[in-house]
């Protein structure tokens, strides 16, 4: 990617409900990358945007009242699965990032990135180059990967499904009909799981899998 100031500038979605960041960053990207910004503070506008189909890039806050930036991720993709999306935010929260990723979004940038840092992440998403992360919320997101593959891998998949099941509040009795085995076989899979995951409890179990990134609970 290089400077200029030519005709031949990028059209890109700019979308942050906060005035003073969203007009900073466009004075950024105006400077410093061969764009042409449009400006948007809702979700909603996100989306409207991004189906114009000379849109390039879309660069969108993860937080907004109302429907959020991860919602307008998913309505994008639905209308422009290919179109690059960055996600902006100042928090670098584990289940943020997952479910951007999930999502299909190219990166996931925190506010406090320097010039260096988005010219990268600019560069991975418009060629197509991977996924870029934030080199912090990288660090976070290996750890906790690594952690979920361990203890997953040690888990079988009916341990794993009583573990869901348990994190979401379900009794043993609960658990057993969902499964449709008994209420020893219950208790059986969940010594298993307090000894795999060394805890002695199911809440400790259910806290740590959370966590851990072991399970995730339903969006509600």
């Amino acid at each position: 990617m290089t400077e200029g100031q030519g005709s031949d500038r990028l059209k890109v979605v700019l979308v942050d409900d906060h005035d003073v960041v969203r007009k900073g960053l466009r004075l950024l990207l105006e400077n410093h990358f061969p764009f042409e910004v449009t400006e948007g503070r809702t979700a909603e506008e996100a989306v409207t945007w991004a189906q114009d189909p000379e849109v390039g890039l879309v660069l969108l806050d993860v937080r907004f009242p109302g429907n959020d930036g991860l919602w307008a991720l998913a309505e994008i993709r639905k209308i422009r699965p290919d179109i690059p999306i960055l996600m902006l935010s100042t928090f670098s929260d584990d289940e943020y990032v997952r479910r951007a990723i999930e999502g299909g979004a190219n990166g996931y940038v925190l506010k406090e990135a320097s010039t260096h840092q988005l010219r990268e992440a600019l560069d991975t998403a418009l060629n197509g180059a991977g996924l870029y992360l934030h080199p912090s919320v990288a660090q976070r997101y290996l750890l906790r990967r690594r952690s979920e593959e361990k203890y997953a891998s040690s888990l079988t998949d009916r341990e794993l499904e009583v573990l869901k099941l348990a994190a979401e509040g379900a009794t043993n009795d609960t658990i057993a009909k969902k499964l449709f085995v008994s209420e020893k076989t219950v208790k059986s899979h969940l010594s298993s799981i307090f000894r795999k995951l060394d805890v002695t409890n199911r809440t400790q179990a259910a806290a740590k899998a959370l966590r851990e990134g072991i399970v995730q609970l339903r969006d509600h």
